[in-house]
């Protein structure tokens, strides 16, 4: 295992783009998807992703998906015009944007403590290809919870973005399950106001390309973060995920744990990207962060790539650190659970479950969890 180691306006490419660097956006942030280079291997952006795939959702004729949005009484779900503070940063955030002219908007009034969450479901049909943005506002000091299903086995491209005002709090859910013949690039951008908090869980089991890019924006003092994940990736998947927090503003924390499971077959390979990136401003003076990509392999079939980067322009901060390994199943433990009597299958099966189950314990919908549970259970027979 490796060792742990503590608006729309455009413009021109440079080394720092509102002081984000060009391995996370091109080094332009645009609406406008003509601002930008075609799609390459050769951009660092992309040198993970799997182009052909990634054409698929880049190129064709595109429809709106479908957004089905549940809301429980005091919050409303309309269409319209909707601007965040979300700007793209790659030519597919500003396809999406271009092509979804009108935008599911959620807004959760100022106060408001609804007792069931936000449901938002996105089922892609077969041989489809669909953009969508969601905006989901939540006013000052309210409490509340959003889960996003992504489902299906077509193509799609989609923004979900969260803006959270001050003292706000919001508990996001996201669950991933799409067929091998998919191909998703979801955005997860969430602004984060003065002293509000997020709680992010995301969960992807399945996909020929899930590409999922949360990141938060610091826009007031005293925010808090938390981006976790668990994603799974058997034969013919490609799972990538690539997190940013962006502190610029003090006293904010953020907390990235991202768990991977992947095996692959002589037929076909597994393959997660983890891409892990902690930006501290000189203006961030206080702030704690940490991030962490675990990564499990089951067999010879699979390849995990784990990239965990911090970037730091102030010495008076509370505390930055970040960890990366990637290993197989350690044939001690199984061998131990062997002596007391269980086979190798169920050994296996209790290490793996094991693995993910810190961050499975704390995922709001009990459902979502349960299925990633099945998932584990079927990658290993």
């Amino acid at each position: 295992m490796a060792a742990d180691t503590q608006t729309s306006s455009t413009q021109a490419p440079s080394a720092h783009t509102h002081g984000v660097p060009t391995h996370i956006t091109s080094g332009v942030r645009s609406t406008n998807p003509d601002d930008f280079a075609p799609v390459s291997a050769l951009q660092e952006l992309w040198r993970f992703t799997p182009i052909a795939r990634l054409q698929a959702v880049e190129g064709g004729v595109a429809a709106a998906a479908s957004v089905i949005v549940t809301a429980p009484d005091g919050i409303t779900a309309s269409r319209g015009e909707a601007v965040g503070s979300f700007v793209p940063g790659d030519r597919i955030a500003a396809m999406i944007w271009s092509k979804s002219s009108d935008a599911t908007i959620v807004d959760i009034p100022s106060e408001a403590t609804p007792s069931e969450p936000v449901k938002i479901d996105i089922t892609l049909s077969n041989g489809t290809l669909g953009y969508a943005r969601v905006l989901i506002r939540a006013g000052v000091h309210s409490q509340s919870a959003v889960e996003l299903s992504v489902t299906g086995s077509g193509s799609a491209g989609l923004i979900v973005e969260a803006e959270l005002a001050a003292n706000s709090q919001v508990t996001f859910t996201n669950f991933n399950d799409v067929a091998t013949t998919g191909n998703v690039v979801l955005y997860l951008p969430a602004g984060l106001a003065r002293d509000s908090v997020f709680r992010s869980h995301v969960l992807t089991v399945s996909g020929g390309l899930v590409r999922v890019v949360p990141t938060v924006d610091y826009q007031g003092p005293g925010a808090d973060a938390e981006l976790n994940g668990a994603f799974i990736a058997g034969p013919g998947d490609h799972v990538e995920h690539r997190c940013l927090a962006d502190h610029k503003v003090p006293n904010c924390r953020s907390n990235v744990t991202y768990k991977g499971v992947l095996g692959g077959s002589a037929e076909a390979s597994a393959r997660t990207v983890w891409i892990g990136d902690v930006l501290i401003h000189a203006t961030a003076i206080g702030t704690d962060t940490y991030e962490m990509n675990r990564n499990l392999v089951l067999n010879e079939f699979a390849r995990a790539d784990s990239v965990p980067n911090l970037e730091i322009e102030t010495g008076e901060i509370v505390g930055a650190g970040h960890a990366s390994a990637t290993g197989r199943l350690d044939d001690e433990q199984v061998f131990y659970l062997q002596s007391r009597g269980l086979d190798a299958h169920t050994a296996k099966s209790i290490i793996v479950s094991g693995f993910f189950e810190d961050l499975l314990s704390i995922v709001p919908n009990e459902a979502m969890a349960l299925r990633v549970r099945a998932r584990l259970a079927e990658l290993l027979g």
